[in-house]
């Protein structure tokens, strides 16, 4: 592997694990990955951001996974892949507890 593509690797990694690592953002990720295509004001409301500019913060850092299409936000396919890892661990933790 050259140099640069393992820079580059070693980057997406970090800002990965980064966007995973709030617990705001894991369930602004499962909100749109349960609603498909949602409203800035739809995502706000419901995972009860305080306001504009936090969610714009936290939409930016999610950018590997959420992205803005014809004003709607929906997954990429790497955010339908964190989706279902977090579906996975919510079921795994459940049965934890039994």
């Amino acid at each position: 592997m050259m140099e640069k593509e393992k820079t580059e690797t070693v980057n997406l990694e970090e800002e990965v694990f980064k966007a995973l690592d709030h617990q705001m953002r894991r369930d602004i990720l499962r909100y749109v990955g349960e609603a498909k295509s949602v409203s800035f004001t739809e995502i706000m409301n419901s995972v009860k951001v305080p306001d504009s500019p936090t969610l714009s913060y936290h939409l930016k850092t999610l950018s590997p996974f959420v992205e803005q299409r014809e004003g709607k936000y929906g997954l990429t396919v790497m955010g339908r892949d964190a989706y279902n890892l977090l579906l996975k661990t919510s079921s795994y933790s459940r049965l934890a507890l039994f």
